[in-house]
């Protein structure tokens, strides 16, 4: 029994002396950020690029921007164990997969909230090896809305002088979209936002009797969905000002 409660003791400590190194290796530069981009639902592995842990080998993944980041799986495989954890607290639940042979790292069902800075820190062969993953998990794109944006014309005497119609283009709850006005295929202007946007538009002002076709894109990593702006149904002049305004943009063309 004493020898059995030594040799545990002995291995606690070397574990505790193993995760400090590890744990110091981020405190040096680190290697370049691979960019992982998924959809809400899938699954992403992680690669270690090791074809098979040998004796003496070590991986630790780590999850989080902070440094070092939180523990969420590891291998250890020494001469008298092999030992595997995996987080199932929380965040991840039952989603992450590490493979016994490589020690790559999958995670299942992948959301929103899976979104970070993912870091392997490999001991093998003596060496010390960095990877760091940046995974973006994007929910499904939504179709653009397009609408006029009446608060254009705020004023009875704006409403007779204006000959222009503003269009406002918006999504809801997109991830790192990318929303984009085009006149043909030319692009007349754009607008990005970072993250989960819950809401972003960005505006269009065209003429009221405008020929030419044009669309909105909301685009990311992964996607795009399109819609086509229909000015003849959204950008009715207002009652009793239809022929007026014809007759200036007549005379204005003419011009």
């Amino acid at each position: 029994m004493r020898m059995k409660i030594k040799r545990k003791m002995n291995v606690n400590r070397v574990f505790y002396l193993y995760f400090s190194v590890m744990i110091g290796v981020f405190g040096a530069e680190t290697d370049t950020i691979e960019t992982v981009s998924v959809n809400v639902g899938e699954s992403v592995t992680l690669h270690t690029d090791i074809r098979a842990i040998k004796k003496n080998d070590h991986i630790m993944w780590l999850f989080g921007s902070d440094s070092p980041g939180t523990r969420i799986a590891e291998i250890i495989k020494w001469s008298y164990m092999f030992s595997i954890y995996v987080c199932h607290k929380e965040q991840f639940g039952d989603q992450l997969r590490l493979d016994h042979q490589t020690g790559s790292l999958t995670i299942e069902n992948i959301s929103a909230e899976h979104s970070g800075l993912y870091k392997s820190v490999i001991i093998t062969n003596q060496k010390k090896l960095n990877k760091m993953f940046n995974v973006k998990v994007y929910a499904p794109l939504p179709i653009p809305v397009i609408t006029r944006d009446s608060s254009h014309n705020s004023t009875t005497s704006e409403r007779f002088s204006r000959s222009k119609c503003l269009l406002m283009c918006s999504v809801r709850n997109a991830s790192w979209v990318t929303l984009s006005f085009y006149k043909e295929n030319d692009l007349l202007s754009n607008i990005s936002g970072s993250g989960l946007s819950s809401f972003l538009s960005l505006p269009l002002e065209v003429d009221y009797y405008d020929q030419n076709t044009y669309s909105c894109v909301a685009s990311n990593f992964i996607s795009n969905r399109t819609a086509r702006v229909n000015i003849t149904d959204l950008c009715q002049p207002y009652s009793g000002n239809v022929e007026k305004q014809k007759n200036r943009l007549m005379k204005i063309a003419k011009t």
